[in-house]
């Protein structure tokens, strides 16, 4: 540096190609970079101008500050345009599935990832790793929430103490009655209720939406036509609800997730398990498990399409409104599907000697009436977090729904 001291000396931030020739200087990522509290502690100068200091003592340990700081600016504002997707850059998302490709909820990921490709022209590409290809389905969010995986397709009632409102219409049995109920109200509860989508937000994830999965009834290796022909047997079940009920008709609840299922009716781990008609099918659950007592133990929105926020926040706008309105038209499309999945399932299994055998209303009842209170119980969870309010909404939303929800 030279020049006597109390004159002028001009500093001017110039930016050249490889050639040398004159660039326009940044002003997305860098201004971002300069535009922080940092730059104070270095003197308070705007860099994209041109500055005249005065190179007197104060000055000259302000400006070696400048300079240290104008290094490790210019490094962290490549971090942060690294992390930006640029508008044609092509993205490639990997997901994690929990189940198989060929149920009928798979293919309807596997038709928002093709059409998020077409729609976007090439753009963005998720890659769909299917059976728990990437990770076991009790660890997916934790693997989202940490930035190892971009998406997952995941249940949110496995994660009960992470995500409690969220996994509570996936967790609490007896509680709706089809799939129309399932949709309708999962998607007015993300929509009324703040608390709900701030869950998954505070986890660093993001539902793009939700699945539901034809009624739950019971499957078993020997036929059940009274609550009596419950005790004693091992049940299948997931989350912190369900295992109440379960013991409620003097059962075992065996915690299990859905690959462990078949292994375990084969080894004779469990005598039973809650599925629907069509997962019958898909899993092959049909081959030992030839009785299906026809009430609805649970139903309700299944696994979510979830992204982690961060990969999000990536994302250009056009690419975010690509996903979310497949995302709507895949859920509508879902209803339909599964209506019809159903009906082809019952077909499949009677042509393959499974019997099914009514439950009366009387016994479904005895059921329900020495069952926990669900709903009281999940408030009072609530209460304790301090989401009293927001749970008793959750609820009343819910109830008043169920009354007024038919699939048409």
């Amino acid at each position: 540096m030279n020049g006597k001291s109390g004159s002028p000396i001009p500093i001017l931030i110039r930016m050249t190609d490889r050639s040398g020739s004159a660039k326009k200087p940044y002003t997305g990522c860098l201004r971002k970079a300069w535009a922080s509290p940092a730059w104070q502690w270095a003197g308070g100068y705007d860099i994209t101008d041109k500055l005249n200091l005065n190179p007197n003592k104060q000055t000259i340990a302000k400006m070696s500050r400048l300079a240290v700081l104008l290094a490790v600016s210019i490094i962290a504002a490549g971090l942060l345009c690294a992390g930006q997707v640029r508008a044609g850059a092509p993205v490639v998302l990997k997901m994690n599935h929990q189940f198989p490709e060929n149920t009928t909820g798979s293919r309807i990921d596997q038709w928002f990832a093709d059409q998020v490709r077409i729609r976007s022209r090439g753009r963005l590409t998720i890659n769909v790793h299917w059976s728990n290809g990437l990770g076991e389905p009790r660890d997916n969010l934790s693997l989202i929430s940490r930035g190892v995986l971009d998406m997952a397709a995941m249940s949110a009632g496995y994660f009960p103490d992470k995500m409690p409102m969220l996994a509570a219409p996936n967790s609490i049995p007896m509680a709706m009655d089809n799939v129309c109920q399932a949709r309708e109200i999962m998607k007015a509860l993300l929509k009324k209720i703040p608390e709900v989508a701030d869950e998954a937000a505070e986890l660093g994830v993001r539902p793009l939406f939700f699945h539901v999965l034809n009624p739950y009834m019971l499957a078993t290796r020997t036929p059940v036509t009274r609550l009596e022909d419950l005790k004693g047997m091992r049940i299948r079940t997931w989350g912190e609800d369900l295992p109440g009920l379960i013991r409620a008709a003097g059962a075992k609840p065996v915690p299990l997730f859905l690959p462990d299922v078949y292994p375990a009716l084969e080894k004779g781990v469990i005598d039973g398990c809650p599925f629907s008609l069509d997962l019958m099918v898909s899993y092959g659950i049909y081959k030992l498990a030839k009785h299906v007592t026809e009430v609805i133990m649970w139903e309700g929105p299944s696994w979510g399409v979830w992204i982690s926020e961060s990969v999000w926040a990536r994302l250009p706008d056009d690419i975010r409104d690509i996903m979310a309105e497949t995302a709507e038209e895949a859920g509508r499309m879902e209803i339909r599907r599964m209506l019809a999945a159903e009906k082809e399932a019952r077909t499949f299994l009677l042509s393959r000697g499974v019997e099914f055998h009514s439950f009366s209303e009387t016994e479904k009842h005895r059921w329900q009436a020495s069952s926990p209170d669900y709903f009281g119980k999940f408030i009072r969870k609530m209460s304790a977090l301090g989401k009293a309010g927001a749970a008793a909404k959750m609820v009343d939303v819910w109830q008043t729904m169920r009354q007024t929800t038919t699939c048409p």
